[in-house]
């Protein structure tokens, strides 16, 4: 694992929560949301403006934390979890990346994903 000391970031992993639509599939419901806090090290990748037909600027950002949470629970992320950071906002993009050391997991890297405007 990583030493709390080279993780200096708080952040929050989200888990979607599910409900019954009126057809009867299962459907992702964010007010039903889980969240779990992780000690973490953010960076920024790539950052980019996207100005066909609206302003928005798009990050894209690496996100480096222990298999397990602040509390020290094994960590779950999935691709459609979001992660918050202070008063940003990010989407998972695809499966994390575990990193093993040859006797265990030794951390998780994720991929994340901004877009405002």
């Amino acid at each position: 694992m990583i030493p709390g000391d080279v993780l200096p970031h708080a952040v929050e992993v989200e888990h979607p929560g599910t409900r019954t639509d009126r057809y009867g599939n299962q459907v992702t419901d964010w007010s039903a949301s889980t969240r779990s806090k992780v000690e973490a090290w953010l960076q920024q990748n790539t950052a980019g403006e996207d100005t066909d037909q609206r302003d928005a600027q798009i990050g894209e950002w690496l996100m480096i934390c222990n298999p397990v949470t602040a509390d020290g629970q094994p960590l779950t992320v999935y691709g459609a979890d979001r992660v918050h950071w202070g008063e940003l906002q990010f989407e998972v993009q695809g499966p994390p990346g575990p990193a093993y050391t040859p006797a265990e997991l030794h951390h998780y890297e994720i991929r994340l994903k901004t877009v405002e405007g």
